[in-house]
This record gives C-alpha cells, sequence and structure tokens, in this order.
C-alpha cells in the first residue's frame, strides 16, 4: 500500500534532511550531508526515482536554464524537468557548500570520495530516509509495509494533482502533462495514482469525474485487488 505523506509530513522531513547533524564527522565521504539534503528536496519536488538522482551528471543538472536532462531512466523514458525556485536555491546551496569539498567530478551528487566515482547509492539514500522519517516522527511500519522512499515520488503525483485540479481547463490536459513529465509510458500510469487520493483530496476527484468516467472504474478495480 503506497503512502502519501502530508504536506505537513513531507515539510517535517525535509526539514529534518537540512538540518541533520551527525554524531561524528564523515571524514571518508566529507560531502554526504550536503548531498542528502538537497537529493530529497529534489526527489519531491521532481517527483524523480531515487536511481535517477543519484545517476545524474554534472552536466545534466542546468542550473542556468533550469532544467534537468534524465538520460538514464526506466525503460529508456528520456525527459527533461524543470527546476523551482526553492530546488534552484537547494541545488545552488549544495554547490555552494560542496567547492572546499575535492570530488570527483562525474556526478551531480558527489559524496567526496573516490569510491564508485564518488556517485552516492540508493542504498546510502535509504539509510537517511529512514533517519529522516524518525526525527520527523513518522513510524515506519516494517520491511514491506513502508513508507518507502518511493512514497516521495507517489506523493509528488498527488499532490501535483491536488495542484493542478485548481487550476483553469480540463483537469486530463494537465494530467497528461504530469505524465510526461514523470516519464510514465502511458497516461493509464499516472492515472492510477488517482485512487490514493480518495481521502485526501476528495475535491479533485470530483472535479476529475466532471470530465472523465474512467476515475470510478480505477477505484472499483483498487479496491477489488485489495480486497482479494
Amino acid at each position: 500500500m503506497p503512502y502519501v505523506f502530508s504536506h505537513d509530513e513531507i515539510a517535517r522531513v525535509l526539514y529534518e534532511s537540512r538540518n541533520y547533524q551527525p554524531k561524528q564527522k564523515y571524514t571518508g565521504t566529507p560531502n554526504m550531508l550536503s548531498c542528502m539534503s538537497c537529493i530529497f528536496t529534489l526527489l519531491y519536488c521532481t517527483g524523480m526515482r531515487i536511481s535517477e538522482v543519484t545517476g545524474l551528471k554534472v552536466e545534466e543538472v542546468d542550473l542556468k536554464q533550469r532544467i534537468i536532462h534524465i538520460n538514464r531512466a526506466k525503460n529508456d523514458n528520456l525527459r527533461i524537468v524543470t527546476i523551482s525556485d526553492s530546488l534552484f536555491e537547494a541545488c545552488s546551496k549544495y554547490l555552494e557548500q560542496s567547492k572546499t569539498r575535492k570530488g570527483v567530478g562525474r556526478y551531480f551528487f558527489d559524496s567526496g570520495s573516490p569510491h564508485n566515482n564518488g556517485q552516492v547509492s540508493s542504498q546510502r539514500a535509504y539509510i537517511y530516509f529512514r533517519r529522516f522519517l524518525n526525527m520527523a516522527g513518522i513510524e515506519h511500519k516494517g520491511k514491506g509495509f513502508g513508507p518507502r522512499m518511493h512514497d516521495i515520488r507517489v506523493t509528488f503525483a498527488v499532490h501535483s494533482l491536488q495542484k493542478l485540479s485548481r487550476m483553469p481547463g480540463d483537469i486530463n490536459v494537465h494530467l497528461m502533462s504530469l505524465s510526461t513529465f514523470m516519464g510514465h509510458q502511458s497516461i493509464y500510469c499516472t492515472q492510477e495514482y488517482l485512487w490514493l487520493t480518495n481521502d485526501l483530496f476528495q475535491d479533485t476527484l470530483e472535479k476529475m469525474e466532471k470530465y472523465t468516467s474512467f476515475v470510478s472504474s480505477i477505484f472499483d478495480e483498487k479496491v477489488g485487488e485489495f480486497n482479494e
């Protein structure tokens, strides 16, 4: 069962990622904390997969144009995502902090260690994710029950749908844009997030039902799966 963070919960997680202080200094990976703060901001601001984030090369993050080129994506679904003001500030701060620490210079998120060309692993990011959850007062219910780190991507989709529903025009046009932005193979993959909004964002669903009939069928299908 995917976990959708509330706006308050995701704000607390990001706060902890920015303010986390370890008990001892990481001499082997001196840039790791700076990486983590920016990584989790990027995950929520773009809905990227953690593998896409940690795999970003230096030249693929263009702060001048405020775009990110994702050239190693699931199903080879290459795409471009935009950089918001808050993400721009986080990336700029990260780069400023990184200037004083030597890195390989291959990956955008460089741990400061020559190991694996400085690339931060998804496993290492998950370790920090669990720490930030605990500090934010969000219970982790065990392996297989989450919240998972991938749920930040799910949360991005749900929060985006909520925001898009308040914009004028056909909500399905906005849904298509979101599907492309997230790199889904088809719009149906994005539609599956709709059932997650049932309790949290009822107003979003009501507006979407005015434009389309697939919403009810998706809910019925998902409810049937969990009942089984």
